[in-house]
């Protein structure tokens, strides 16, 4: 080790010299740090994986004979307070003939809105329709399936129909449905289970009436809790192994036997929701404002922050607007709240939904608005340096709060950009420690994002916008502050550029070694 004190005193100015050199290449930042505080907007958001949900599907009562029109253009706007549509379908119209799939009519409902940018939440109808009040519904299983040995049980539906379902517990169900059923989930999944696919969600089917894991009407007997837990946890698995894009999602209600259910664990067991829950899947409860109760709301309060929760109502918007027997349309919206839901629908549809925008529009905002469904994610204070040279890091102080009731369910994370004139992208980044999944109403986040400018970036000024992107890079998310742009980047700032800070040559033993 050498010692300072033992060193001529023209050496050490030497030292200090070439030191300095090394330490003062480029020029100071000609200001310290700034802090932005964006303006918040409070008016309706829509936004993937949150809010509002219309519904299609050929099972609609009113169209006997279904067709794609109904379902597409006879919606008279492209319903922008909606991010998402429902989209419930038969078996027996996707395969009338074993082994010959038809997607035509499913694609092209799912084209017209794709284009619309909406995503979907998929029901696949494969077990029986019980009917609806009078209604005596659909037959989702194709027929060729009974003619198969397929053994059935009959019962009385809700609409006063005699209806046939699948004796689950038949060696033929294993024997016959569940090797079709396996087939017609591999047509749906070579299609559609892609990335940035636009199905959000997939629910798990093959046992009970209509798009519930529950024999409401025909009274399954299961002779134990585990036969019946072990039936649904069979089927989720066939759904799991099929799925590796779309995410899956399960009625978390009970079922007829409800004497079975003496607490939540009951519940979870019986339903088979450990496997859901093992497995990420999102929860749905249907019935809001009648149909919710006993342990659901327990179930709710321990899973919502991991699990989306979908908010069904049972009833067709008119229903309840002009009945009045299922709750007022704002006292249905404020139990979703409660339950903190990601997504919500009521049965609009085509028929229905020019009278709701028209007397109803300000409902549906509200559901989209601050403190409505789903999340909004916004900065409420950002901070970086007014001055960099090119190649140094640009660290960035944030302040973020969420103002709703729900999450952002899918990784998204920040990006900045600096921009030149007309928001020409010169550089951008992303965060990829930056992950809001957890965030709720609540609570302020503080995180610092740190990025790397290239040394190539030229001198001058730079307008600074932020964005929350997807893992392909790409903006998804519209976040409630002034400032954005048709990309879904927002302006929140500007920086200048310097020229790189220039590495000086030095003989001294004290110089540092090269950088990597």
């Amino acid at each position: 080790m050498i010692s300072l004190d033992a060193m001529p005193h023209r050496s050490f100015g030497i030292l200090f010299i070439a030191i300095a050199l090394q330490m003062t290449a480029a020029p100071r930042p000609r200001a310290g740090m700034q802090t932005v505080v964006p303006i918040e907007v409070t008016g309706p958001i829509v936004n993937p994986y949150a809010g509002w949900g219309i519904w299609v599907g050929p099972r609609d009562w009113e169209f006997k004979n279904f067709n794609v029109a109904d379902n597409t253009t006879a919606y008279p706007d492209n319903a922008a307070l909606f991010s998402w549509v429902m989209v419930d379908w038969n078996w027996s119209d996707i395969e009338k003939q074993e082994g010959k799939y038809d997607w035509s009519e499913f694609d092209q409902v799912l084209t017209y809105w794709i284009s619309r940018h909406k995503q979907f939440v998929v029901r696949f109808w494969v077990t029986d329709d019980a009917g609806w009040n009078g209604d005596p519904g659909t037959n989702p299983i194709p027929d060729w399936l009974w003619s198969k040995g397929l053994k059935f049980r009959v019962y009385k539906g809700n609409g006063g129909a005699e209806k046939r379902e699948p004796d689950y517990l038949d060696p033929s169900y294993q024997r016959v449905y569940v090797p079709a059923l396996q087939k017609l989930l591999n047509s749906f999944a070579a299609r559609y289970d892609k990335p940035g696919t636009p199905v959000e969600l997939l629910q798990v089917m093959g046992y009970g009436h209509w798009a519930d894991f529950a024999t409401w009407y025909s009274h399954y007997p299961f002779p134990t809790p585990k036969a019946q837990h072990d039936l649904l946890a069979q089927l989720m698995q066939l759904y799991i192994d099929t799925f590796h894009h779309i995410r899956l999602f399960e009625f978390a209600g009970t079922d007829w036997n409800k004497e079975q259910f003496k607490s939540p664990q009951d519940q979870i067991y019986i339903k088979a929701l450990d496997v859901a829950l093992a497995n990420k899947f999102a929860l749905i409860w249907t019935g809001f404002i009648d149909g919710v109760g006993g342990w659901d709301r327990d179930l709710m309060n321990r899973y919502w922050k991991d699990h989306p929760v979908i908010a069904e109502d049972n009833w067709d918007y008119l229903e309840i607007k002009d009945q009045g027997t299922h709750g007022t349309l704002d006292e249905n919206l404020d139990l979703m709240l409660e339950y903190h839901a990601n997504l919500a629908h009521y049965y609009v549809r085509s028929t229905t939904y020019a009278r709701a925008m028209k007397e109803d529009k300000a409902h549906f905002e509200r559901g989209v608005g601050k403190g409505g469904l789903g999340y909004r994610l916004a900065p409420t204070s950002l901070s970086w340096k007014t001055e960099l040279p090119a190649g140094d890091l640009l660290a960035m102080k944030q302040h973020w709060v969420n103002r709703n009731v729900g999450n952002l369910s899918e990784l998204h994370w920040l990006k900045i950009y600096l921009t030149g004139e007309n928001g020409v992208e010169k550089f951008s980044e992303m965060d990829t420690s930056f992950d809001p999944r957890s965030w709720v109403k609540g609570t302020e986040y503080e995180h610092t994002s740190v990025f790397h400018l290239p040394k190539q970036l030229a001198p001058g000024d730079y307008d600074v916008r932020i964005a929350l992107a997807d893992q392909a890079g790409k903006p998804q998310i519209n976040l409630p502050i002034r400032g954005g742009d048709k990309d879904k980047r927002y302006k929140v700032g500007t920086i200048h550029i310097v020229a790189a800070r220039v590495q000086k040559a030095c003989d001294s033993a004290f110089c540092p070694g090269p950088t990597q």
